[in-house]
């Protein structure tokens, strides 16, 4: 499917990416202010629990603050896409839980759960997400507070292969809030519970990614103090064969792909159906992003000659060393 056509299969015909981009922006634009002015209550957002029967459920978690610009619209206009080909991967059974993250700090609506569902009402539930657009602006988000969520309040009796996704551009704090974890995690927390626990909580339920947005606009070779800081921290945590460094948001549902075909082995099939479908850079810029997810995976991801990973990139810069 190339980026320029709609996707027509099923009960997805006649989607037009660029009528749902023009929709989802919209909602964008006025979900907060609708939200805040008939006072929302958070049950309408944020499930007590959420069940899946599916056997290899998704949920991706999403940062909706506004260092994160197009990105959750650009994945909303390729939801057809993210459905019918994720199942490729998954299996038919395949459902999603989108969750859409804040900064409990300051936001008002620091965590949004949706149900897992599949199909168009996919659409439904991503609508129903507020995008508050906010955050703090230092250099953290509630990231802990999704994972101690899924740890504790997500049921799925036939999960055989269940994938996590973190999708954003910030570190996260390095404690659990016990009132946040009370209020927006419906979890009870004793004391100080460090982060990197409760992500350790939630990797032993899930198999868990981060697709990192930097702050650089392009790849770049003078990575900076705060990405390093930030990569630093995540990777201290999941390692660097789960984290993705993607620059661009119309490759996120690709770099979604690459995750799956890393977790089902179908690498190859992932690589050829990649160049079947974009140009040649949209593809390195794809492959450089799973570079550290598919190391030593086979042939079917080796770069172009003329790319380079970013992650050697990282390693070339200077005071860098520590982040491999």
């Amino acid at each position: 499917m190339s980026e320029s056509g709609d996707y027509n299969p099923g009960p997805w015909s006649g989607h037009s990416f660029k009528s749902a981009r023009q929709t989802y922006d919209r909602h964008v634009g006025r979900s907060y202010s609708q939200a805040v002015s008939s006072d929302r209550d958070k049950s309408s957002f944020l499930e007590k629990k959420v069940i899946t029967q599916s056997t290899s459920p998704l949920v991706i978690a999403c940062d909706v603050t506004g260092s994160m610009g197009d990105w959750p619209a650009t994945m909303f206009s390729k939801l057809p896409y993210l459905e019918l080909e994720g199942k490729e991967y998954l299996g038919e059974d395949m459902e999603i839980c989108f969750a859409a993250v804040g900064d409990a700090y300051t936001d008002k609506y620091p965590l949004q759960v949706r149900p897992f569902t599949s199909g168009t009402d996919l659409k439904k539930r991503l609508q129903q997400l507020i995008i508050e657009g906010n955050g703090g602006g230092q250099m953290k988000e509630s990231y802990e507070l999704p994972a101690l969520y899924f740890a504790n309040n997500c049921e799925m009796p036939n999960a055989i292969n269940p994938v996590f996704i973190y999708i954003g551009d910030e570190g996260l704090y390095d404690f659990v809030n016990k009132a946040h974890a009370k209020d927006w995690a419906y979890t009870k927390v004793d004391g100080r519970k460090n982060s990197k626990t409760v992500i350790e909580e939630l990797m032993s339920k899930f198999s868990v990614y981060l697709i990192r947005k930097p702050y650089q606009n392009g790849w770049s070779d003078n990575i900076g103090a705060k990405d390093r800081q930030i990569y630093q921290q995540w990777s201290n945590i999941l390692g660097e064969e789960r984290i993705s460094i993607l620059p661009e948001a119309g490759r996120v549902v690709d770099t979604i792909f690459g995750i799956l075909a890393q977790e089902t082995n179908r690498i190859d099939y992932f690589h050829e159906e990649l160049v079947g479908r974009q140009t040649p850079q949209q593809v390195e810029t794809v492959m450089k992003s799973l570079y550290t997810i598919h190391k030593g995976q086979g042939d079917s991801i080796r770069h172009s000659e003329e790319g380079e990973s970013i992650m050697r990139r990282m390693k070339k810069a200077k005071g860098a060393k520590s982040l491999i």
